[in-house]
């Protein structure tokens, strides 16, 4: 019998040999690899083009000592220039104190760089060179979120031993990492490149090198814009400024999981488990109990322990900084808002004669060090050789840190100032032995201190 030979399945045979050979002809091959090398070429290109002179190439000089003699090491990362008078923006914190010597190459010029600001959340420094002409900063804001799989490019610039060579390194987006700073998980990139601005395929910024990751710019660039600011209105020297001790005024733990889901309650809440009465929480309207569930405008992001460390990122703890809020009480959502206040400062006594130093006691330090005693002065400091730090075991002080002392001579001591009128009292009477009652944990305690030690020919 004859096969079937109809002239339809004749042309179909024909033109399936003819497509399956020409998909595989060398020449169709090569022209597919052209088209793909020029495609990322014109990415590349584009990622240069965008960067242009904004990129810094650091160089930091780190020395430590092995007990064999000094040794210096230096590290390379890469950072953006943020204004045309010289600032920079660099992936690390770098105090000032730190005597970290910082070296810049912007373009084909060499900088040491001061450190300016340093903002512990973000992880990141301002840091001020003096440049000889205006420089092109990188504007953080024009950004795009990319997609996963999408093609992603970043350009860091060397230095003169390397010539002052550009190199682009190509990535792909593999994923998101969940935070307070989103990050796009990448394919591997040099350790060089971190802090180097990321493009995508068409020299649009989307981000910034992290250690292992990209920062997305889209939650990243309000804090470092604000950061800038700061650094332009506050005082060189990267030291913390008196702006930056805002408080919340409550203590938080994250809600067990397990829970969350039996009373249908977000995962990522946070207790507030006590909020101090005499704070911007407490102002704004929030209680003991409230289960805090957005800050901010955003819901609340992560569970357990990092979920405290979004919360910390998010409210970005500067003082007079303004603030929202949404918690759930009795089932109904209550909204708040307010500004930080300035972190509370106990007033502080050095009874230099006993050796120790004490504080008044907080409504904040009740709940940190959990005290049963609150009339009285808490020690925060004794002194090494002191009639206080000699005790009858070697190696134990008669009285510690955290104790809360309640008399001293028979006198009560409720605050700091019956504690100094008490003490005044007792410089003027010039004991040898001062008895001292005093609250350690749940114990009541009273010692004898030798008022003789530490003194000059062993009297007062």
């Amino acid at each position: 019998m004859m096969p079937n030979t109809s002239p339809s399945r004749l042309l179909f045979l024909f033109l399936t040999l003819f497509l399956f050979a020409g998909c595989n002809t060398p020449s169709a091959l090569e022209r597919r690899d052209r088209r793909t090398y020029a495609a990322i070429q014109r990415s590349l290109e584009s990622a240069k083009e965008a960067a242009g002179d904004g990129i810094v190439f650091f160089e930091v000089e780190n020395t430590s000592n092995d007990g064999r003699g000094q040794k210096t090491r230096k590290v390379n990362f890469a950072g953006i220039v943020l204004t045309e008078e010289g600032h920079l923006l660099a992936p690390f914190n770098i105090p000032a104190e730190s005597g970290t010597r910082v070296v810049a190459w912007v373009g084909e010029r060499r900088y040491l760089a001061r450190s300016v600001k340093v903002d512990d959340n973000l992880g990141m420094t301002i840091l001020k060179i003096e440049p000889l002409t205006d420089l092109t900063p990188i504007s953080l804001k024009a950004y795009r979120e990319i997609n996963i799989g999408e093609m992603v490019y970043t350009v860091i610039s060397t230095d003169e031993d390397r010539e002052f060579e550009k190199f682009v390194f190509q990535a792909f987006s593999q994923g998101i990492v969940q935070g307070r700073y989103r990050q796009y998980s990448l394919s591997p990139i040099p350790d060089i490149a971190r802090g180097a601005p990321l493009y995508d395929s068409f020299g649009n910024l989307t981000g910034l090198v992290a250690q292992s990751n990209a920062w997305i710019l889209a939650d990243l660039a309000p804090d470092i814009e604000e950061l800038l600011t700061r650094a332009l209105n506050g005082k060189n020297g990267g030291d913390k400024d008196k702006s930056e001790e805002g408080w919340f005024g409550a203590i938080l733990a994250p809600i067990n999981p397990d829970y969350a889901r039996l009373a249908d309650l977000p995962a990522s809440g946070l207790w507030l488990t006590h909020v101090f009465k005499d704070s911007a929480a407490y102002e704004a309207g929030f209680r003991s109990g409230d289960l805090l569930i957005e800050l901010n405008g955003s819901p609340m992001r992560m569970t357990g322990s990092r979920a405290y460390r979004y919360f910390l990122q998010t409210l970005r703890p500067i003082e007079n900084a303004p603030f929202s809020a949404v918690v759930i009480r009795d089932g109904k959502r209550i909204k708040g808002k307010g500004k930080l206040f300035k972190r509370p400062e106990q007033d502080t006594l050095l009874a230099d004669d006993l050796g120790i130093t004490v504080s008044e006691i907080h409504e904040t330090m009740v709940i940190r060090f959990n005290l049963i005693e609150t009339e009285g002065v808490m020690i925060t400091a004794v002194k090494s050789g002191s009639p206080a730090a000699t005790g009858r075991t070697f190696g134990e002080p008669l009285l510690r840190n955290g104790d809360v002392i309640v008399s001293i001579g028979g006198v009560p001591t409720p605050d700091l100032q019956s504690f100094g009128e008490a003490l005044e009292k007792i410089r003027k009477e010039k004991p040898l032995v001062l008895l001292v009652q005093f609250q350690r944990g749940a114990t009541t305690g009273l010692e004898a201190l030798n008022l003789r030690i530490g003194t000059e020919k062993g009297d007062l």
